[in-house]
């Protein structure tokens, strides 16, 4: 018997496919809700939108957008230019409580 949980929010989902819930047509066995795949194809944009569990891509995104699921043309939030602005920028001075560094805090801080 297939396990009819929702591999995104592990809730139950119903035993059939339907409106609210959609099945992965490549593997048959991954059961989301809707409204959690949909989550999902935002969060992953184009790019990266596959199923969670088979991984499988060009059969799922062509099933997904016939279900009416909306897919950016983006790469994924996580790892967009503006998602995590400060690990651009080289870290410029020790804030260790202790330095280790064996030629003292200045030469961290001048090397980075």
């Amino acid at each position: 018997e297939a396990d009819n949980t929702c591999l995104i929010c592990l809730d139950p989902v119903e035993h059939r496919p339907s409106y609210g819930t959609i099945m992965c047509p490549a593997c048959k066995h991954a059961w989301f809700h809707r409204s959690c795949i949909q989550g999902h194809a935002v969060c992953a944009g184009i790019f990266c939108f596959v199923c969670p569990l088979c991984r499988d891509r060009e059969g799922f995104q062509t099933e997904m957008f016939m279900m009416g699921i909306r897919v950016p043309a983006r790469l994924p939030l996580r790892e967009g230019r503006h998602t995590y602005p400060a690990m651009n920028q080289r870290h410029s001075r020790c804030d260790a409580s202790k330095c280790v560094c064996l030629g003292g805090r200045e030469q961290a801080e001048n090397e980075g």
